[in-house]
């Protein structure tokens, strides 16, 4: 059985991201770019690892959370093991991108091709944990291995017991999206330090088809939905090919990941958000250089990265941004820049930020 990442439910596309770009907004603005956007969605649950869901379903617990483990289980289910042909898109207040999803599961895993239909052409590659983002206008490749998939239609999460402690889950009958019938779950948050998720999922085969986070006054911030798809029968693995004849002369960024011990090396955040644990503690390579950490915690449906580095000559902008429902907090802490980026509510973020902690071990 797969490990199921802690991450938002939205996330639509991969993306290359980092924290430089995240603080490349934050000069005098409170809203980010649509292109900085686009480079940081995925921040927030970037290859965290949660629970095993064969354990977390296994335990005894209430009617409700049983429900809404099986209900969850059955959407990851069908995300990984289904083959899927669709358009979907992506709402943001008044921005709207639209994309093209292939996705076929066979012996060998997982096989994708996301192409983004607006703005600058690129496209997608996922083979199990290999992404491979294509930008024809640049010739570049960014190359990228994860953990697992974070991306709609898949809503990875860790063990239901945990959700069921910081949202409500109601089930809320039926409706068509893209010419299918599917059911309407609410995931109500319980407090204020996080958002509320609205999802409908195939009701043949589970299959998320639509989903919408919900803000801190009940209104939908951002959501994404499939216009047309077809579910099942037999794809053509030229499908998921790259759209390039050639790649020959492209240049390749590789982006990369080694477990780390920021804790162990006296980095702490005292006063987390109520429910968010942390899952996992990573140094990522931009560039060829090992110099950002990243410790990631989460709620079970939504997820909060710290990235630290150190501080360079360069003057660099403290301050926050927003987003849609991402938020994030960028400041100075001593010798390091701390840039803490969540799909949550943006006092959740500063309080992460203001708590962050550094004491040098013994």
């Amino acid at each position: 059985m797969r490990q199921a990442p802690a991450v938002g439910v939205l996330r639509p596309a991969y993306a290359a991201s980092c924290p430089r770009l995240a603080r490349s907004a934050l000069s005098g603005r409170r809203r980010l770019s649509s292109r900085t956007s686009a480079l940081l969605i995925t921040l927030a649950g970037m290859t965290a690892v949660g629970l095993n869901w064969g354990t977390a379903c296994a335990q005894p617990r209430p009617d409700a959370e049983q429900d809404s483990g099986a209900w969850l289980a059955k959407i990851q289910a069908a995300a990984e093991h289904t083959n899927y042909v669709g358009t979907f898109i992506y709402q943001q207040g008044s921005q709207v991108q639209s994309s093209r999803i292939t996705h076929l599961a066979d012996a060998a895993g997982e096989h994708e091709k996301l192409e983004v239909l607006d703005g600058q052409p690129r496209e997608f590659i996922r083979n199990n944990d290999e992404v491979r983002c294509y930008l024809p206008d640049s010739k570049l490749i960014l190359s990228e291995t994860r953990v697992k998939s974070d991306n709609f239609p898949a809503v990875l999460a860790t063990a239901p017991i945990e959700i069921d402690s910081h949202y409500r889950f109601s089930r809320n009958g039926m409706e068509r999206v893209a010419g299918r019938s599917a059911e309407v779950v609410a995931l109500d948050a319980r407090d204020k330090q996080r958002y509320g998720y609205k999802l409908w999922s195939d009701r043949e085969t589970g299959l998320l088809l639509k989903a919408q986070t919900i803000g801190e006054r009940g209104d939908v911030i951002e959501q994404v939905a499939f216009t047309d798809i077809v579910i099942g029968g037999a794809i053509d693995r030229s499908r998921i090919r790259p759209s390039a004849v050639s790649t020959e002369r492209w240049r390749v960024e590789k982006i990369e990941m080694v477990p780390a011990d920021l804790v162990g090396a006296g980095w702490s955040v005292t006063a987390p958000i109520a429910g968010f644990r942390k899952i996992i503690e990573v140094r990522r390579s931009f560039g060829g250089r090992r110099d950002v950490g990243q410790i990631v915690y989460s709620d079970g449906l939504a997820a909060i990265s710290v990235f630290i580095e150190a501080a360079d000559s360069k003057a660099l902008a403290e301050g926050d941004a927003t987003k849609g429902p991402i938020n994030v907090v960028s400041k100075r802490h001593g010798d390091h820049w701390l840039t803490v980026v969540g799909e949550a509510p943006a006092a959740s973020i500063r309080q992460i930020a203001n708590s962050v902690e550094f004491k040098p071990p013994k």
